[in-house]
């Protein structure tokens, strides 16, 4: 009776495995993946574990099941799932996916920030000036972060539109949190200025969408920057260690 379950639980750490070879180019766009038979041999089960965990690189996007056996896809074809997978493959991440990451979140949370300041009910927008008054502050990196997934939720939904809470959806990825609990030395809270957060309050209480997300883009630009530099320090760290031994 535990058969099913077992089969699923094994084909989804093949499929992990598989995604993430692909992922780091051990397997070229367009080049054939080792047949069933061959990985089934492989990793010591049945095919039908073999045919599940395909299924799910095919579900999220980085290979094509045809006649003939699965393929691997062009990575841009890929679903915006595999984006956590990417920044999941070093320790710390690949500076440029955490980067181009936190550019999308960047333009994501300005555009949501004008359309909140444009169309914020009285509410919301007491809410956020509560919210914005709090991130003046010093406090711990859970707290930051919890504080700016609120203030980014909230924009949101004070935009009043439907596929941007959407697009928000696809995008929002827990990377973050998986860095600081990964990589304890990396994670210096990011301390934004709080000019920032006074001129994002402004602009809530004048109704300036444009205002808005001139000063949403400051403030993530900043705490970009600041990610990007303790990403690149912790990186060069090994070198620097080979270098003094």
């Amino acid at each position: 009776m535990n058969e099913a379950p077992t089969r699923l639980s094994r084909s989804a750490e093949i499929a992990a495995e598989l995604r993430d070879e692909i992922l780091r180019g051990q397997y070229r766009e367009g080049e054939r993946l080792p047949s069933e038979r061959d990985l089934a041999e492989r990793y010591g089960v049945h095919r039908g574990a073999i045919r599940e965990a395909l299924k799910r690189l095919e579900q999220l996007g980085v290979a094509r099941i045809q006649p003939g056996g699965a393929r691997v896809a062009p990575i841009e074809e890929a679903s915006l799932d595999v984006v956590e997978h990417l920044l999941g493959l070093d320790s710390p991440p690949d500076p440029l996916m955490v980067d181009q990451t936190l550019e999308v979140m960047s333009g994501l949370f300005s555009l949501a920030a004008r359309l909140c300041a444009e169309r914020a009910s009285d509410e919301q927008r007491s809410e956020l000036l509560t919210l914005l008054e709090r991130a003046k502050g010093e406090m711990a990196w859970e707290e930051r972060v919890e504080l700016m997934h609120a203030i980014g939720d909230l924009c949101v939904a004070a935009s009043n539109n439907l596929v941007l809470r959407l697009v928000r959806r696809g995008v929002k990825t827990d990377f973050i949190e998986r860095i600081h609990r990964d990589n304890p030395d990396l994670s210096v809270p990011p301390r934004p200025a709080p000019i920032h957060f006074e001129r994002f309050a402004a602009a809530i209480e004048s109704h300036n969408g444009a205002a808005a997300a001139d000063a949403v883009l400051e403030l993530t630009n900043e705490i970009r920057h600041q990610a990007m530099e303790a990403i690149e320090s912790q990186r060069a760290l090994p070198n620097l260690e080979r270098m003094s031994s």
